[in-house]
């Protein structure tokens, strides 16, 4: 579990959002306290009804054992229920009431300004409006968009199990929802699957999401499950592939007029081409995408490609040039209002492999330090999380 989770479970007597969590939980399964009784003892473990009735009140905090037994009960991940408690610190932001379809657009301007927990508590007040109209003409459709939103907002927070049930939650109403939100939830789901390392289910969702886009015309939606495509075969190191998809996907952008994703995948060529072992036409490309994310104002794309840029003198072994392009790319997405922790960790990770290339143990000892820091606080997985993950577990608990 978390840090914050394991501090809860020391000092809290309860929390009221992990018992609105699991009390949402069995009335999904339509269980009944003595249920739920029933199915922990199968899953070998011991919670009477009462016990649950006091969780779900919010009087007392589960044991780290008797979550074990829940999430089995509830075939929901452990770290779920850390990310509940993680997002209570939101509660205050959540509005008494409003109409769910102002919420939700309150919400979608709070992310562009990159305010993710004000957007979590919007999207969360529209969901709970939406869940307690059921059955109104017209709910459906709202609450399918409120919580694709909603599960925006998770991943932008880090809490990628929770998104993953939003938008699963969200496909439940997939014949009742129109086919851009249909195509939405797949491209998000497919992101989160990438994200969690599991790249069969993210490739399935992504060219199912490409499906429902060109039967319906939807060329935005087209151009990004292509781009998922992409970054599957990116992350799985097929350069070649990945560079003919994005270059599919920036001609699409093109014909939908999104600079934003026309840019970020220009980056991303970038990156294949360096991964192609075509340094120069790699940089060349990253170096564009800079001033042109630079003149644009999208921070999160410069430190990006600062980031790639890294990589490639990495590569080539220009370490003084590489260690400047970190820094840009760290400057940036250390950014007060919206930090990027995955940009932050890719960066440590070059600097710690130099480091380790140039024998310097000093160097090399804080770079893995930033490395467990960071790494504690990022679920997305990448080859990156995954190089790392894999020294740890050999042994090397220190750098």
């Amino acid at each position: 579990m978390g840090a914050r989770a394991q501090q809860a479970d020391a000092s809290l007597k309860g929390s009221v959002r992990l018992g609105s969590y699991l009390r949402r939980l069995r009335s999904g399964y339509g269980y009944s306290l003595r249920r739920v009784e029933e199915r922990a003892r199968a899953e070998g473990g011991e919670i009477d009804n009462s016990q649950l009735s006091r969780y779900e009140k919010g009087i007392c905090y589960p044991s780290f054992d008797k979550l074990r037994v829940l999430a089995n009960v509830f075939n929901v991940s452990i770290q779920s229920f850390s990310d509940i408690v993680d997002l209570e610190e939101y509660e205050a932001l959540k509005p008494e009431s409003g109409a769910p379809n102002e919420l939700i657009d309150h919400g979608v301007s709070a992310m562009k300004a990159g305010d993710n927990g004000r957007a979590f508590a919007l999207f969360e007040r529209a969901i709970e409006l939406l869940l307690d109209a059921e059955g109104v003409a017209g709910t459906e459709e709202l609450l399918g968009l409120a919580r694709i939103n909603q599960s925006a907002a998770l991943i932008r927070l880090g809490k990628l199990a929770l998104a993953e049930q939003e938008l699963r939650a969200a496909l439940r109403l997939a014949q009742r929802l129109e086919p851009s939100l249909q195509a939405r939830a797949l491209l998000a789901l497919a992101g989160t699957h990438a994200d969690q390392g599991d790249y069969f289910l993210s490739e399935i969702e992504a060219d199912r999401a490409y499906q429902i886009a060109r039967e319906h015309s939807l060329t935005r939606l087209a151009a990004k499950a292509v781009g998922a495509q992409a970054r599957v075969l990116l992350d799985k190191c097929r350069h070649a592939e990945a560079l003919e998809r994005y270059r599919e996907a920036a001609r699409l952008h093109v014909d939908c007029g999104d600079g934003y994703e026309g840019l970020r995948t220009k980056i991303m060529t970038g990156a294949c081409y360096v991964g192609l072992g075509k340094s120069r036409e790699g940089m060349r490309v990253l170096r564009e995408t800079l001033t042109e994310a630079r003149a644009a104002g999208h921070r999160r794309l410069e430190a990006l490609a600062w980031s790639n840029l890294g990589e490639a003198y990495y590569r080539t072994g220009d370490y003084p040039r590489a260690r400047g392009c970190f820094r840009e790319s760290d400057g940036l997405a250390l950014h007060a209002s919206a930090k990027h922790p995955d940009l932050l960790f890719i960066n440590a990770y070059y600097e710690w492999r130099m480091a380790a290339g140039e024998a310097n143990p000093t160097r090399e000892k804080i770079a893995f330090g930033r490395l467990k820091a960071l790494r504690s606080s990022l679920e997305r997985r990448f080859p990156e999380v995954e190089a790392f993950d894999e020294y740890v577990e050999r042994g090397h608990g220190h750098a």
